[in-house]
């Protein structure tokens, strides 16, 4: 191992590294001059890992020299913006990293390439010096980082659309042939390596740009010790090809912008009874009478849908689901009228969650090729695009394929609560011919997995398929149902609860109420009336004899409050002492600080402001 050199003392390391940037400073210089420096030097020895420092110091060849002399610095990395406005890029790089060949890599840059070509860009191939590639696009205009992102998923999604064994984008994705792709390294603060930097391995190698034709005969980077050659022989390659292409502009780029992607929550078939899921969403019991003419009202069934059709679609569709062993998302009351089949709610709505954001780019990707690939001809290509779907949910995602082994598995990163789950993928047209539960679950012990799932398109729900489910342990997951968890936005702990025998989307239902009507809705609720009610308590006591006679706004009081408050809303709810224990909590916090305890003895608390709900 090469050793960094004590601080003060020269060595013939050193000696090597100041050699190099005496070299190439001056090509540094003249594209990189003026941006801020981010270096890394190697205390525990090369080979070992980096310690980086961001500095404001603008780059110049002098002080890099001085940085690598009195800093040890080795490595010099920049996300090149204009100098004085880290927002605005005059390069934008696309990262091919963690490749397992040195030809896969060359072929992710060529498939990279293809996609910038498409959109009317061109970029400088370099390799990064360990077993990558970065691909520097430099634009004209000077763009806005959040322009170049945008543009820079939307090609990187293209390509790995176009070759999903090849490359991937989700960077949680492990143990596959594939290439990862970076482009978040293009927003301010974050960097990667600059040409003609060395990098702190062993053997000193060196970000070494190349041209275009070079890429099949080229054996990769060049060291410290053999970059003066290839420059004396190919010259300053980096400013070469940036000549040729140095005039193009991220405005002229011709990037389709992709329809709005709306979620599907893996709602049944049937107009009638997604129109009643629809309304029935907010907790409020309907007769058919009113989810019909509330359907009418939103257009979600014909004009002459009758009354009768409705109420014999919901009552046929609860007794089938029933029969075939499933959770209707819809029953019935005793009063003949129709509810969601979750615990009832009728806590007043008095602070409306906002509405789920659509999905980005990013996941929009990851949702068009799952859907593109469940029904296509390349299972393999299905198996990744699932692996890289639970990636992007958070996990670590591993592809394993072939004969006599698991498709996949997914390992929740969550420390002491973390689980791993099975994969065993099946593509067909529609609906899955035959699932297999035994061969889904085959893998659980090997592999020490806690759960296992099968995914595909669709699933039948033949009361067989439902009982093999149980028998084995197995989670059926629908390409819809691994959408909706991407569109929104579930993270692990909230997908353990769904990794249940069965299907997946019985328990989704419940996931998707829980968030619109479960304890964030109580618990929220409770702090608002007691904010609210408290407030008006404390004008009352104002009014009457001031603090001297205020009364205190304990547990028991705030009780009393919020019950009160919800009979006059039509509310059968009764908080409890532990929500108002928790609203006091959060009422409390010094991030929220709408109120304070009263004194040292936090028996009861004051409300420090009016809410915005009420103005007295």
């Amino acid at each position: 191992m090469v050793e960094a050199a004590p601080m003060g003392v020269t060595t013939a390391f050193e000696n090597r590294v100041l050699a190099h940037y005496d070299r190439v400073g001056p090509l540094l210089e003249k594209q990189f001059g003026g941006t801020p420096i981010v270096f890394a030097n190697f205390p525990g020895g090369l080979d070992q890992p980096a310690h980086w420092h961001r500095t404001d110091v603008p780059l110049s060849m002098r002080k890099l020299l001085w940085l690598c002399h009195r800093m040890y610095a080795v490595e010099f990395h920049s996300w090149a913006p204009l100098p004085g406005d880290p927002n605005r890029l005059r390069f934008g790089r696309i990262l091919l990293e963690h490749a397992p060949s040195l030809v896969l890599v060359k072929e992710a840059a060529l498939a990279i390439r293809s996609q910038l070509f498409n959109a009317g860009l061109e970029a400088l191939p370099c390799f990064d010096g360990l077993n990558g590639m970065a691909l520097w696009v430099p634009f004209a205009d000077a763009p806005l980082h959040e322009a170049v992102l945008n543009t820079f998923h939307r090609i990187v999604s293209k390509a790995v659309a176009a070759h999903p064994t090849l490359l991937t984008a989700e960077p949680n994705t492990h143990a596959s042939n594939r290439v990862h792709v970076h482009v978040s390294s293009n927003a301010p603060g974050h960097f990667s390596a600059l040409p003609y930097s060395a990098r702190g391995r062993s053997t000193l190698p060196v970000c070494t740009p190349i041209h275009w034709p070079e890429l099949g005969a080229s054996n990769g980077p060049e060291t410290v010790d053999t970059i003066q050659h290839r420059l004396a022989e190919a010259g300053d390659v980096f400013a070469e090809e940036l000549a040729i292409i140095a005039g193009q502009r991220l405005a002229d780029a011709r990037i389709a912008i992709p329809k709005p992607l709306l979620a599907d929550p893996a709602e049944p078939r049937g107009h009638v009874i997604a129109a009643a899921i629809d309304i029935l969403e907010d907790g409020v019991a309907r007769g058919a009478d009113e989810l019909l003419a509330e359907a009418l009202k939103r257009k979600l069934v014909p004009p002459a849908t009758k009354r009768k059709y409705v109420y014999s679609s919901l009552i046929e569709y609860i007794a089938r689901s029933i029969g075939h062993d499933r959770k209707p998302p819809i029953v019935q009351d005793a009063q003949r009228r129709f509810r969601i089949n979750e615990p009832p709610d009728d806590w007043p709505a008095l602070d409306p969650l906002p509405p789920q954001p659509p999905p980005d780019e990013a996941t929009t990707a990851v949702m068009d090729r799952l859907t593109a690939t469940g029904t296509g001809p390349d299972p393999a290509a299905f198996e990744l695009a699932v692996c890289d779907a639970f990636a992007h949910l958070g996990f670590a995602a591993y592809h394993v394929g072939g004969h006599g082994a698991p498709d996949g598995y997914a390992d929740a990163q969550l420390g002491v609560l973390g689980y791993r789950v099975m994969l065993e993928c099946k593509t067909a047209k529609s609906i899955v011919a035959q699932p297999d539960c035994l061969e889904a679950s085959k893998f659980n012990t090997e592999y020490a997995a806690d759960f296992c799932a099968i995914i595909g398109p669709d699933f039948g729900d033949e009361l067989e398929l439902a009982q093999e489910l149980q028998t084995h342990s197995v989670t059926a997951i629908t390409v819809s149902d691994l959408r909706t968890l991407l569109a929104i936005r579930a993270n692990p702990l909230e997908i353990r609860t769904l990794l249940k025998p069965g299907f997946m989307i019985d328990r989704l239902h419940d996931l998707l109420w829980e968030r619109a009507h479960g304890i964030c809705k109580r618990l929220a609720t409770v702090a608002h009336i007691v904010a609210q009610e408290g407030w008006r308590a404390q004008i009352t006591a104002a009014k009457e004899g001031g603090a001297a006679t205020a009364p205190l706004l304990t547990a028991d009081a705030a009780m009393l409050l919020v019950d009160a408050f919800l009979r006059t809303q039509g509310s059968s709810q009764a908080c409890t002492r532990a929500d108002v224990t928790a609203a006091f909590t959060h009422l409390t916090d010094p991030l929220i600080a709408k109120a304070v305890w009263s004194d040292p003895t936090r028996t009861a608390i004051v409300i420090a402001n009016c809410p915005p709900a009420f103005t007295d």
